[in-house]
């Protein structure tokens, strides 16, 4: 995506009109990415969340250093793969001979470069299997799960093959420290493509953590107004489990943990319907639940804050689940 990214710097501009972009800043006309680049707030409110993270990406990519190339969660961001929370900066990948570092929003992180880099919609990045192990390798768990669930499923938003665990795994192999490769294997080994959004991934690595019994993911009721789909189902306890599918698949930055707001906690992905559609969507999820707690099944259901919330808050997934009757170990399961 081209983004109208205004620069300072420019050669067509003149001193006079140089000069007024931080006035029209000051006066809330532009939006200040970085320094000396400007965006129009009428577009910039227009935009969802993590298109404006991909500008701000955009905006460091095109400053002074041809050659610089966004990895990890930024790289993330520009593949379309989600990310939990709101990244604090633009990521970089940091070359010899430089070396990691922060200054002003962009942190320079050093990685071995497994696959080479990619030009992606005008950006450089490193590339999706690589961005998924980096992620593995250096995030929380709960992290780390949504993006590489989400490479194992065709991606038809932005057009992009799904990528084989045999194939990351064997990338996996080739990181240097034994610690860091174990991580990323312990990801892509619980990886499932069958994860329908985000908010299933880290609701799933939760109740991995928290050490109760696997789910079956997106088990299929036969009832008497018809066939629906369910995010987790555990059989042997009779116990269906929906991240809340009114929100399911907003996009918002709650973040995780502990960082809850109105929206949902991954960058990228639809925005629920609001208005009468939204209300629609709504009596249907109703309807669904209704159609199959008739068969005598349990149903618990939790959002982006109760997965958020310490596993002691009774509004917690694990309380939520606990209460429900469904089992788990008392100490959380240890990870690498």
């Amino acid at each position: 995506m081209d983004y109208p990214l205004i620069y300072a710097a420019d050669s067509n501009l003149d001193a006079v009109t140089r000069a007024s972009l931080a006035r029209r800043c000051r006066a809330g006309e532009l939006v200040r990415l970085r320094r000396g680049i400007y965006v129009e707030t009428l577009w910039w409110k227009r935009q969802p969340l993590w298109e404006q993270q991909r500008a701000r990406i955009g905006a460091v990519l095109s400053q002074s250093g041809a050659g610089r190339t966004a990895a990890e969660r930024s790289a993330a961001v520009v593949w379309g793969i989600p990310v939990i929370g709101s990244p604090p900066e633009v990521t970089l990948l940091a070359l010899p001979p430089t070396h990691g570092r922060r200054r002003a929003g962009v942190h320079w992180i050093e990685r071995p470069l497994l696959e080479p880099i990619v030009l992606h919609d005008g950006m450089n990045v490193t590339s999706r299997a690589q961005t998924v192990l980096d992620m593995a390798a250096h995030l929380a768990f709960e992290h780390a799960v949504p993006a590489a669930d989400h490479v194992l499923r065709t991606d038809p938003v932005n057009l992009l093959p799904a990528l084989s665990r045999e194939g990351l795994m064997g990338l996996a192999y080739r990181l240097p420290s034994g610690a860091r490769r174990s991580r990323a294997l312990t990801v892509l080994r619980f990886a499932d493509a069958r994860a329908d959004s985000p908010g299933e991934s880290v609701s799933r690595a939760v109740m991995h953590r928290m050490g109760f019994p696997p789910p079956e993911l997106q088990h299929v009721f036969d009832t008497p107004d018809g066939r629906f789909r369910t995010d987790f189902f555990w059989r042997e306890y009779n116990i269906v489990g929906e991240f809340d599918g009114a929100v399911k698949y907003a996009a918002g930055n709650a973040g995780f943990p502990g960082q809850a707001q109105p929206q949902g906690g991954a960058w990228g992905g639809p925005v629920a319907p609001q208005g009468r559609e939204g209300w629609d969507v709504v009596l249907t999820e109703k309807r669904r639940e209704d159609a199959i707690r008739a068969l005598g099944v349990k149903f618990v259901r939790w959002s982006w804050a109760d997965v958020g919330r310490p596993r002691t808050d009774p509004q917690s997934l694990v309380q939520r689940l606990s209460r429900a009757g469904l089992p788990h170990h008392q100490r959380p399961a240890l990870l690498l």
